[in-house]
């Protein structure tokens, strides 16, 4: 059965961040998610405060997928969404220097991003009516979250493996379309008949990688 936690969203002064309802929201909580001791945050968190850009580029790389899926999540409107991107990483720019849990920033990240989703949707229900199939029910929008959750997993889990692993499964299975077999054969200096086993080798530590983090 799939855990959920009551996460509590403190409005600003004069902010309505529950729609007139509690600022308590029930958000899914993803077992195994924080396990990660390859996944490091903070060498990026410490470069980018002494104005590293391309730190601050790798940050925005790891986690820009994840906040997009966040507010689709969340509903936001498309047109929306862009300003909302922009929002969570200039207010994660501008706190770097002040979060003291650097080695990973999902939970900030899933905090900061929903909390304006939910102002954002406030404001919306003030000014204009949502049509009814931008209000999903809470089923699906967890169903949602979950996903953009286990998408992030997955990511930290691929940049978890070895590097040759690592550049495999992302050309064979991420990139889009993906990599022909001569072509990952020549940028990896295998021969292409070795594909095939270094695929099953990679494929197996991918799992193992998943289910240290709760991904069966």
């Amino acid at each position: 059965m799939q855990r959920s936690a009551l996460v509590h969203f403190e409005p600003n002064e004069g902010e309505n961040l529950a729609l007139g309802r509690s600022t308590w929201h029930r958000v899914p909580v993803l077992g195994g998610m924080m396990k990660s001791s390859e996944w490091d945050d903070a060498p990026y968190v410490r470069r980018a405060t002494q104005g590293d850009s391309d730190a601050w580029s790798k940050l925005v790389e790891r986690y820009s997928g994840y906040v997009y899926a966040l507010l689709r999540s969340a509903r936001v409107p498309e047109s929306d969404q862009p300003d909302a991107f922009q929002y969570v990483f200039v207010e994660l720019f501008k706190n770097l220097g002040n979060l003291k849990a650097t080695h990973n920033l999902t939970p900030w990240i899933r905090q900061t991003a929903l909390r304006h989703a939910i102002r954002l949707r406030g404001k919306l229900g003030r000014t204009e009516a949502l049509p009814e199939y931008d209000l999903p029910a809470d089923s699906l929008m967890e169903q949602e979250f979950h996903q953009s959750e286990q998408n992030l997993v997955i990511r930290q889990a691929v940049e978890s493996l070895k590097e040759k692993c690592r550049q495999l499964v992302t050309m064979l299975f991420l990139e889009d379309p993906p990599r022909p077999y001569d072509e990952v054969a020549e940028e990896l200096g295998l021969r292409i008949g070795s594909i095939g086993s270094a695929r099953a080798r990679c494929l197996d530590a991918l799992k193992s990688a998943l289910r240290a983090r709760g991904i069966d």
